[in-house]
């Protein structure tokens, strides 16, 4: 990550962009509701303040590697001890939602304060102050709160008499507080088997009580950049020599230069998805890290500055506000687990042209606006219109992936042209065409209830919901998102579709290769993901695909049809890249023969319906047959032409108005038996003859059916 941590931070210098400088002790609380406690002059408590989690996670503090941080401290475990089976917890549980009730039982409780609560390591967190206490002037004008606070948090000496100050506050302002929080922090939430106690988990954000006579208080997020300043003037101070670059001053590998090495800990920044992130970390106790006689930050020298001006770098490309421009999530190794990618023009790394939603995007489903081509509109549209972007112009795209607490590895390294991206989306977009006319049911109660969870509804779907007299509309594929491409291969299905299980998937780095290729590049490549493919989604083709000539749809799940629209996608972009178009294997030997299983399926259901009843069989002739045809196409058609003659021959000479169906597909047959008689039947298939034959099967026949068919 070092690596592609530097190419982002030189773009962003050279380009001008200035960074704030954050001290890599410098990090996130984390969101969770706790309270904010004043320290008076003397070292006690003088005041406590309700701070909800989405205010906690705006704040900061001090934290070196696995230490104690301060001004937060995380109170691991309740201020007064009960045991698992105490019945103040069933009493809690039954006041419910009457929350008034439930603090008053709460604030009752006395007693002596819990041991465990008080091992929060103060006399640690005494000698670290101590150590940095002198970079924090009382007198530093504005921000002189943090010298303040230190001198006072200095003062304390015993960690139990710190609790009581908070317990007698926190039954002071009962009424200021949340439940939740007053159980958690009194009496514990979650049971630890192992410690055999409760756990509260409650941050405590230190402060001064008399705050307002500082323009700035310690528990703002105004206060962080003046913190980390003080720390780096500290580090600098620490520096052996009188030209500032001391002992330590070796050639950086990353850019060649005389540096002070970091030799402690690399930056570990706090990115969306994957938490604390360590730019570079290895386990100096695994034995082939110390083969060559060096561990830890030995292992790769790499200027301290040049490590922090990384982590400013990956704290900006990542900033909320460039979500889906410069940083997105996307499928990672499996259906559980996304990595993080991250996008950026070389020369215009502040661009905001949706590049990482186009390249990171998934189709949630068919009803929203969030679909491929709005997304890759705007971001092509943008390239192409923008003057101070040219079409040779780098494009650097990264991802990465949280192994561990303590790992994260580049999962995706590339680079490409603004017109590699222009004439990849063009190329995507012709290739999803490369389908025939495949469309799947979707009932008026099924999309009422997907639409009431989304926030933009496509228009299309919009019209069909204000017709009341429309039940089902059958929606074909979209164009997908390459990391659709990924999604449908994290589940195996089974039992016909019916049930599916979770695994890794193909690699999003191969898709990327797919997206950008030029037809007939990367054919092996794309035969491995065309089959990859087809293995994991079998079942459900075949099962979904039998269930609709059954009209049985309404058994699978939403999600099912959802994933059957993007695997035939799917299917149509790899044969694109493999040059075969649609134009020409519609006509070809396999293609038909999925035609004619699927129209055999229609008129043994005709069949069934007015000769047996209604009473179906669990699967029609066709369906029944697919799974032969996909290995040995001549095999299949020869043992089904025996038995297919007693339902041609009662289409032939059945009475009725209402088999106009079964006549029809009885056409149908003769039609593409003609067909299948001017080419050579195969013995055996490829994995591309297969999407083309499961293409025929699912496909709707061109020629119309009659009004009476459904």
């Amino acid at each position: 990550m070092l690596n592609e941590g530097y190419a982002l931070y030189r773009s962003l210098n050279r380009c001008g962009i200035r960074l704030k400088s954050k001290h890599p002790d410098i990090k996130k609380p984390g969101k969770a509701e706790g309270l904010i406690v004043g320290l008076d002059k003397n070292g006690t408590v003088g005041s406590i303040e309700y701070c909800p989690g989405d205010k906690a996670s705006q704040l900061w503090t001090i934290r070196k590697g696995n230490h104690g941080s301060f001004p937060f401290v995380k109170l691991q475990f309740p201020l007064l001890k009960i045991s698992q089976n105490d019945s103040l917890k069933e009493e809690i549980k039954k006041l419910g939602k009457n929350i008034d009730q439930k603090k008053k039982l709460l604030c009752s409780l006395n007693g002596e304060i819990n041991p465990s609560a008080q091992n929060f390591g103060l006399n640690n967190l005494r000698r670290e102050l101590k150590d940095i206490s002198e970079i924090f002037d009382v007198n530093n004008g504005p921000f002189g709160a943090m010298g303040e606070l230190i001198k006072r948090f200095l003062r304390i000496e015993n960690p139990g008499l710190l609790l009581e100050g908070v317990l007698k506050r926190i039954k002071e302002n009962q009424s200021e507080l949340s439940d939740t929080l007053l159980e958690a922090i009194l009496i514990g939430k979650k049971w630890d088997a192992k410690k055999k106690e409760f756990r509260a988990g409650v941050p405590l954000i230190l402060d001064i009580s008399d705050w307002e006579n500082f323009a700035v208080r310690v528990a703002s997020p105004k206060m962080e950049q003046f913190v980390s300043d003080c720390l780096f003037r500290r580090q600098l101070s620490n520096l052996n020599g009188n030209d500032g670059v001391g002992e330590n001053a070796k050639p950086s590998a990353l850019s060649g230069e005389i540096l002070p090495l970091e030799d402690d800990k690399f930056p570990d920044p706090n990115l969306p998805l994957l938490g604390n992130t360590y730019l570079f970390s290895v386990n100096s106790n695994t034995p082939c890290q110390s083969r060559y006689g060096k561990t830890s930050t030995e292992i790769i020298p790499v200027g301290r500055a040049e490590a922090v001006s990384i982590q400013n770098a990956l704290y900006w490309i990542t900033e909320e506000e460039r979500n889906g421009s410069t940083w997105y999530t996307i499928p990672g190794a499996s259906a559980k687990k996304k990595d993080l990618l991250i996008v950026y023009l070389e020369n215009k790394p502040d661009a905001k042209m949706n590049n990482a939603h186009l390249l990171g995007g998934l189709t949630d489903n068919y009803f929203s606006e969030s679909m491929y081509e709005k997304i890759a509109k705007i971001a092509i549209d943008a390239l192409k219109g923008r003057k101070v972007v040219e079409s040779s112009d780098l494009i650097r795209v990264f991802a990465l992936r949280k192994l561990d607490a303590g790992r994260v590895k580049v999962s995706l390294s590339r680079v490409y042209t603004v017109n590699q991206l222009i004439k990849a989306d063009e190329g995507w977009r012709k290739a999803w065409k490369n389908h025939p006319h495949i469309s799947m049911p979707f009932f008026r109660r099924e999309i009422e209830k997907y639409i009431a969870k989304t926030d933009k509804v496509r228009a299309s779907v919009v019209e069909y919901i204000n017709d009341p007299n429309v039940k089902v509309v059958k929606l074909t594929p979209l164009c997908p998102f390459p990391g659709d491409l990924v999604s449908i291969t994290q589940h195996q299905w089974s039992r016909f579709g019916k049930d599916s299980s979770t695994l890794n998937g193909v690699s999003i780095a191969d898709i990327y290769d797919v997206f950008f290729a030029k037809e007939g590049e990367q054919s092996s490549l794309i035969d491995g993901l065309l089959g990859d493919t087809l293995q994991r989604t079998l079942p459900l083709l075949i099962g979904l695909g039998g269930a609709i000539h059954c009209q049985s749809e309404k058994a699978y799940k939403n999600d099912a049809r959802f994933t059957i629209l993007k695997v035939v996608a799917a299917l149509a972009i790899y044969l694109y890249k493999l040059g075969i178009k649609k134009e020409v294997y519609m006509k070809e030997a396999f293609f038909l023969v999925g035609q004619f299983l699927s129209v055999v399926d229609t008129l043994h259901y005709e069949y069934c319906k007015h000769v047996r009843g209604g009473s179906v069989p669990p699967q029609l002739l066709g369906n029944a047959h697919l799974q032969i045809a996909l290995e040995n196409p001549e095999s299949a058609l020869e043992l089904m032409c025996n038995r297919i003659r007693v339902y041609q021959a009662w289409a032939r000479t059945g009475q009725g108005d209402n088999i106009g169906l079964a006549r029809w597909a009885l056409g149908q047959l003769g039609k593409i038996s003609k067909q299948l008689a001017q080419v050579s039947l195969p013995t055996m298939t490829t994995t591309s003859d297969r999407a083309q034959l499961l293409l025929g099967y699912l496909a709707k026949p061109e020629s119309k059916e009659p009004n009476n068919s459904k």
